[in-house]
């Protein structure tokens, strides 16, 4: 363990990095926050262009919010505590969940400098990351102050997340299987905020569920191009023609499938 914790440039180089790989590999990652305070959504939104890739995040700071926020049930609370791995393996999935995303990234720990057990001392943090084909979490125990700690938490956090993001670059993808533009599809989809939010598309006549959805872009005929990410792990890209209200599957990527 470091004798001290990373500074605030050494966060953001960090998330540059994971940025870079989250908006190359088209991935939107959801943040669930408790020890942290919403210090690894403002290191990584301090990087321009996170937009792309951060859809955004709770604070759930007390047990009252992991409940009402991101539906912790309170057995789990009352028999396992706020700090411990099922919580930041809920906490990870709900966020993931409730914004439709590809990336669930959750963080609960004690700051210091009260709080502590013998056992679970300050500086103890569990983190989570959920996505179709990762569910990994880790444990930490910093001996730094509070402040230290908070860095502390939120680099693991980050090198959780680039971990997980190194392997997908890295590993084989299949081929892109081709679609002609032209065939129509049916798409379950809302408009909200400035954004399309699918829920689902009938593909070989069956329905299949849209867990996350990618960076969206606008062409200059007024069509939307989006990523999606469905629940048995398949990747495709969709088109939509507003004004004919028109769907377009025009590229469809296999689940990756590792050993």
């Amino acid at each position: 363990m470091p004798n001290h914790p990373p500074t605030q440039a050494q966060l953001r180089k960090l998330a540059t990095g994971v940025g870079q790989q989250l908006t190359k590999l088209e991935l939107s990652l959801a943040l669930a926050e408790s020890c942290t305070g919403g210090l690894l959504s403002s290191i990584l939104t301090d990087i321009p262009g996170s937009s792309r890739y951060v859809r955004g995040g709770v604070i759930a700071y007390s047990n009252f919010a992991k409940t009402h926020l991101l539906a912790i049930p309170p057995e789990m609370l009352e028999a396992n505590g706020a700090v411990s791995a099922p919580v930041a393996r809920t906490m990870a999935q709900t966020i993931r969940q409730h914004l439709q995303t590809n990336i669930g990234l959750a963080v609960t720990g004690i700051t210091g400098p009260g709080g502590g057990t013998p056992e679970k001392p300050v500086g103890l943090v569990y983190l989570h990351l959920i996505a179709e084909d990762a569910d990994q979490g880790a444990m930490h125990i910093w001996q730094h102050d509070r402040e230290g700690n908070k860095r502390a938490n939120v680099a693991a956090a980050l090198h959780l997340l680039q971990r997980y993001v190194e392997k997908l670059a890295n590993a084989p993808h299949p081929a892109a299987q081709k679609t002609a533009p032209s065939a129509p599809l049916l798409v379950e989809a809302t408009w909200r905020g400035g954004t399309w939010r699918p829920q689902a598309a009938w593909l070989h006549g069956r329905r299949q569920t849209i867990i996350g959805v990618g960076r969206q872009q606008r062409n200059a005929q007024g069509q939307w191009r989006l990523m999606v990410e469905f629940s048995n792990g398949d990747r495709a890209e969709l088109q939509v023609d507003v004004a004919s209200g028109v769907w377009q599957l025009l590229r469809h990527w296999p689940a990756r499938r590792y050993a």
